[in-house]
């Protein structure tokens, strides 16, 4: 039986997702991506009944970014009228004769023009794409746009998509309709509704401050805080390391490696520490292997941004919601340890030291401050609070059981994160079953060579678990 059509919604970004919108152009694509292996071919039928309830579970996936004439007003999510859910569902296939020792890495080049190509703005802000690969398997690379969702807030989307066994009850078939035609409302009527949602934001605005001002009065020690915090981070971003890159593309390379759980959670056990802390410790030595493989082994430390996730720990799994909830630790990573039990034991005290920095709630708040700015100075704004980053890591709370999705088994799920201009590589992390997944998402002028990187972080990771 077809679903009821939904009633049309109209709801403004929130700050955290203006952010990823208003900041997307053609030197920083904010998508965000995740490539999964399968053991079979998904049934096509399923696939797309899969994709449909996904749909309804999660609107953003059938709504648009609507932009007020002259940004009058804040950018809305509004349902597509014309949505085609076929357009978003693609298939390709990886080209005969490739070797199972470089299939991976060749399907990581295959789909890199495919991640890097901006998202047609006039639809919903994502794609689900099938790819058929050697010896009768498959593969699927799902991507959307950050403005959607963080990475934790993802996991709703591959809840909805995926299922908990392999021949569970089948999807409800999509509706066989027709897209709607495309409205085409006067210029005037646009900017009546234009200035009607002007007073909703500046209301919302006003009733935030006010709030805001109260907790201050209530808490004035707060107000310190709040000057500490930006003074750290106005310290961070204009104290640059000497890591920090010059050239820089727009080109996208894309790579991943997977490491398993038990050693590393051994050695975590045997350091003590965060988990977050032993994955940084990894990076930091590939990073640090890297800088002195290119002739850049003055550089100390890296200027690192790690997000850290505003959900309660119990709402970061599949049945989360979408949308961004982040804030960010910012801090200069220390690469030119070369001792891997050193390394650890200062990334410990590095985090210790931020666990409740005042700069965390500045950095939450800031979003909000940006979203009081004209989209030219906002985007100005982020690129120029981004442009002094050398790295980016983030831990996404993965899924430690197995999922399927139309039949097929998830066997590896590499997660891929967005960089920002003059930084080389973004390093995801998402845990899945019994393994660690590490997608890459590199600067093809800054880090041509990705598969270098990959091997150092390889290597990096068993220096850990050997050291500990």
């Amino acid at each position: 039986m077809a679903q009821p059509p939904r009633e049309p919604a109209r709801e403004p970004l929130t700050p955290e997702d203006l952010n990823w919108w208003y900041s997307d152009q053609p030197r920083q694509r904010n998508t965000m991506a995740m490539l999964m292996l399968l053991d079979r071919p998904p049934d096509p039928e399923r696939l797309r009944a899969n994709a449909w309830r996904a749909v309804q579970a999660v609107p953003r996936l059938d709504q648009r970014v609507v932009d007020a004439p002259f940004d009058m007003a804040l950018p809305r999510w509004e349902r597509d009228p014309t949505f085609d859910l076929d357009f978003h569902l693609r298939r390709y296939s990886l080209h005969a004769g490739v070797d199972a020792e470089n299939e991976l890495s060749e399907l990581f080049h295959s789909i890199g023009p495919i991640y890097e190509r901006p998202f047609d703005r006039a639809r919903p802000l994502w794609e689900l794409i099938e790819i058929d690969r050697p010896d009768g398997r498959s593969a699927l690379f799902c991507r959307l746009h950050h403005s959607i969702a963080d990475g934790v807030g993802a996991n709703a989307v591959l809840g909805a998509l995926t299922d908990a066994e392999r021949d569970g009850d089948p999807a409800p078939p999509p509706p066989e309709e027709s897209p709607g035609t495309w409205p085409e409302p006067s210029f005037a009527a646009l900017v009546a509704r234009a200035i009607r949602d002007r007073m909703s934001d500046d209301f919302g605005r006003a009733r935030s401050m006010g709030r805001a001002m109260q907790d201050l009065v209530r808490n004035p020690s707060r107000m310190l805080d709040l000057a500490r915090g930006g003074a750290e981070l106005s310290e961070t971003f204009f104290n640059s390391s000497r890591a920090h890159l010059d050239r820089y593309g727009r080109a996208r390379r894309l790579g991943g490696l997977a490491i398993p759980f038990e050693p590393l959670r051994a050695a975590r056990k045997r350091l003590g520490g965060r988990t977050v802390e032993l994955l940084m410790t990894g990076v930091a030595g590939a990073m640090g292997e890297w800088h002195r493989s290119r002739g850049r082994g003055d550089a100390e430390t890296v200027l690192t941004t790690v997000p850290v996730n505003l959900r309660p720990r119990d709402n970061q799994g599949l049945d989360t919601h979408v949308g961004n909830r982040l804030t960010a630790h910012i801090f200069h990573l220390p690469i030119a340890v070369r001792d891997p039990r050193e390394r650890f034991a200062l990334i410990h005290q590095m985090f210790e030291e931020h666990a409740d920095a005042p700069a965390l709630e500045v950095f939450a708040n800031f979003s909000h401050m940006l979203a009081l700015l004209p989209r030219r100075l906002h985007r100005a704004a982020v690129l120029a609070s981004g442009s002094s980053m050398d790295l980016i890591v983030t831990n996404i709370p993965g899924v430690p059981v197995t999922r399927f999705i139309a039949g097929a088994e998830i066997t590896a799920a590499y997660p891929i994160a967005p960089i920002v201009p003059h930084c080389p590589v973004s390093v995801a992390l998402y845990g899945y079953r019994d393994q660690l997944f590490i997608g890459l998402d590199a600067d093809g002028t800054a880090m041509a060579e990705l598969d270098d990187f990959c091997e150092m972080l390889e290597r990096s990771f068993a220096e850990l678990v050997e050291a500990a």
